[in-house]
């Protein structure tokens, strides 16, 4: 399994991006003794972890919407996009 830590918005959306481009099931990876919130991918067999306090700080909810957008399918957005 490889465990990827980012610590931005902008890196975790660029590394969880392309894994939902591909439609690859999601499942939450994350690791509550730590802080990290974490995302994994089946058949990647890769995990991509945030923590909770540096994902506050170098974004929110919105920007990381507005991130992600471009790499999810139309019909399939999971974030409402102003």
């Amino acid at each position: 399994m490889k465990r990827i830590r980012v610590h931005s918005v902008e890196q975790y959306v660029n590394e969880i991006g392309p894994f939902i481009r591909q439609g690859l099931a999601q499942y939450r990876a994350d690791d509550v003794e730590q802080g990290l919130l974490g995302l994994g991918f089946e058949g990647a067999d890769t995990e991509v972890f945030i923590s909770i306090a540096e994902f506050k700080a170098t974004g929110d909810i919105i920007k990381y919407g507005q991130l992600i957008d471009p790499f999810e399918p139309e019909g399939q957005k999971t974030q409402k996009v102003k």
